[in-house]
């Protein structure tokens, strides 16, 4: 697929409207917390492509959960829904919402009505906070806010290449200001100028499998049996001792191949041991390369 073709699709697929901030899952440690930064201040970072070939947002996955009370505790889960699947939360939130319904009830509605964020992985370029610089690429999680944003800067026509191009892609600032009481992260914005990533990086990276780090503390999808059982405890107020996992996973499988070498942001890291994947100007053959190891790491474990 060509760069302009590969662009073109990324533009169709954030123009489309979506179902659907974070870092609350166990692999907290994982994720870069952009939220810390003080207000007025900026960190800028730097998308990657997802190691899943066939997803069409390209760096990015749509997360979509739930709260529950369980046994006097909040929890949050996954939405069947971003499975394919239909899912009795959202059934019940439909209904407390439909006036119609002898059950309308609009706060309950809300309440039972699905949460939506979204998930990337980025290099941190600069950052007014401490992070993890042993961990060259970091989980970002966050809100319909900032997805917006990057929504505009592919409706505005002004992308030259898709942004998360390890040569010519583009650094995207998370700026911080304050809306009332709370945090507000409407002026983000993609760098206006393009850049490259260094070759030594990117011989570095360790890409994740996005999806594998949607739902919460690592459980990316409940059976429907076990998600009812947690909603009718929620709504009687009766226990729930089906455990947190659910038959789920109990943790997200880390990245794959070898933990990087420690990398300062304002320099270039040292050269890794591995041959580099060739730079050829564009994300493809190299994330291919990427691909392909990532694969022979998995079948190796």
């Amino acid at each position: 697929m060509t760069a302009k073709r590969n662009l073109a699709s990324l533009t169709s697929a954030f123009t489309q409207k979506t179902g659907g901030g974070g870092g609350g899952n166990q692999n907290w440690k994982l994720f870069y917390p952009f939220w810390k930064i003080p207000v007025d201040s900026i960190a800028v970072v730097r998308f990657l492509p997802d190691l899943d070939p066939d997803n069409n947002l390209g760096f990015l996955v749509e997360n979509l959960t739930h709260e529950l009370v369980i046994n006097g505790e909040r929890k949050t889960v996954p939405c069947l829904s971003m499975h394919g699947e239909d899912c009795p939360i959202c059934a019940l939130s439909r209904d407390y919402y439909d006036e119609k319904s002898p059950n309308y009830n609009e706060a309950l509605g809300k309440k039972y009505y699905k949460k939506k964020s979204y998930i990337g992985q980025v290099i941190v370029v600069e950052s007014p906070i401490e992070h993890d610089q042993n961990q060259l690429v970091k989980l970002i999680e966050f809100g319909p806010k900032i997805f917006k944003q990057i929504q505009a800067a592919f409706q505005s026509g002004d992308l030259e290449e898709a942004p998360f191009e390890f040569k010519g892609g583009y650094n995207f600032r998370i700026r911080k200001t304050q809306s009332g009481q709370y945090a507000d992260y409407g002026q983000s914005s993609f760098a206006p100028k393009q850049s490259d990533l260094d070759d030594e990086v990117i011989s570095q990276l360790n890409l994740f499998s996005l999806a594998d780090y949607r739902g919460k503390d690592g459980v990316t999808k409940m059976d429907r049996e076990t998600l009812e059982a947690m909603l009718i405890a929620d709504q009687t107020g009766s226990a729930f001792s089906g455990g947190d996992e659910g038959g789920a996973p109990a943790s997200a499988p880390a990245p794959v191949a070898a933990k990087p070498a420690a990398v300062k942001t304002e320099a270039a890291p040292a050269p890794v041991e591995a041959p580099a994947p060739a730079a050829e100007g564009k994300t493809g053959s190299i994330l291919d390369q990427l691909r392909a190891r990532a694969a022979a790491a998995k079948a190796a474990q």
